[in-house]
This record gives structure tokens, sequence and C-alpha cells, in this order.
């Protein structure tokens, strides 16, 4: 075998390395297959989101979310414009019944975007903010990743969690209000 056949077939085996180790960071950042044994039986589909600023205070609060400064606890769901995920969440929001406690944040690179995603899926009926670049909920919170919940309790984020269920998300929510 000559010199370049050798080298392709290290660069072929470095692109398959490099392939698998992407597909174990995509495994363990959404928890696994459904059904695989990391998966919990009837589990949720809520689990701590991991780098967000626990007790981070907003300098502002946007205009929609201006009350969530105090009081709560507050639901700030992130969505993406661009996620699968946040897409089936955005479907769920629609059986999810108007409340004080729930807000939704938008994170897009395009306005127009976002505007076609809050429209498609009935958003605008709770408070929204269209975060361009994702730079509000990044910068105030640390929340990088969607769809994620951010729990604000007194104007300070107390919890961030990863989540594919509203429902679920929200129950949770719940039953951390009512333990303490």
């Amino acid at each position: 075998m000559n010199y370049l056949t050798i080298l392709v077939m290290l660069l072929v085996a470095g692109a398959i390395v490099l392939l698998f180790a992407m597909a174990g960071e995509l495994y363990a950042r959404t928890g696994g297959l459904e059904g695989s044994p990391e998966s919990t039986p009837g589990g949720t589909g809520v689990r701590p989101l991991e780098g967000a600023r626990f007790g981070a205070r907003p300098r502002t609060w946007p205009e929609p979310f201006t009350r969530f400064g105090s009081g709560g606890p507050h639901l700030l769901l992130v969505l993406s414009t661009t996620c699968a995920s946040c897409e089936d969440v955005a479907v769920q929001l629609a059986a999810q019944p108007d409340t004080d406690d729930l807000g939704v944040v938008v994170t897009t690179a395009d306005a127009a975007d976002a505007a076609q995603f809050i429209h498609r899926h009935g958003i605008a009926r709770f408070p929204y903010l269209v975060d361009e670049g994702a730079t509000w909920v990044s910068t105030e919170f640390g929340v990088k990743i969607s769809p994620s919940a951010a729990v604000i309790k007194d104007g300070r984020l107390v919890s961030a969690l990863l989540f594919s269920d509203v429902a679920a998300t929200r129950a949770a929510v719940h039953a951390a209000k009512e333990a303490v």
C-alpha cells in the first residue's frame, strides 16, 4: 500500500471515531433512546439542566415578564425556532390552560421565523419574548439549550430543566412548590 492510501484510511477511521463521539454526546444530552436501560420506565422526560446560573437575577425583565421579578414560582419555557423537539413542545402548549405563572422565550436567529413560529403554535396567548440570538436568556440565566424550562422564584433562577413534556414539567414544578 502506498502512503496516500494509508493516509486516507487514517482519515476515514478518525472521522468514524468522531461520528461515534458525537452520537454518544447526543445520546447523553437527550437521556438515551426511549425504552433503553438508561431511560426510566414511565419517565417524564424532565431532567436538570447543567450549566445554568442558579440564583441569577436578571438586570432587567423584558416587558412581558416584569411580574416574574417577584413571587412565583414562574415557569419560563425556552423554545427555539430551529428545534424539532421545540415544535413538539409548542404543539403541547395548545392544551395548556392560560395561567399567570407561564411565559415563553422564543430564541431565534431571525425575527420573521419567530413570528411564524408564534403564530403557527398560538404562543401569543402566553406572555412571550422573541430573543434573537438567545442573548437575553443565555446572558441572564446561562440557559443555552432548548427546549428547557427556567423556574423563577422571587426574581431568581431556582431551577432549570431539560424537558419534552409540558404537563410533566409543570407537575414537577408544582410538586416542588408543594414540598417547600
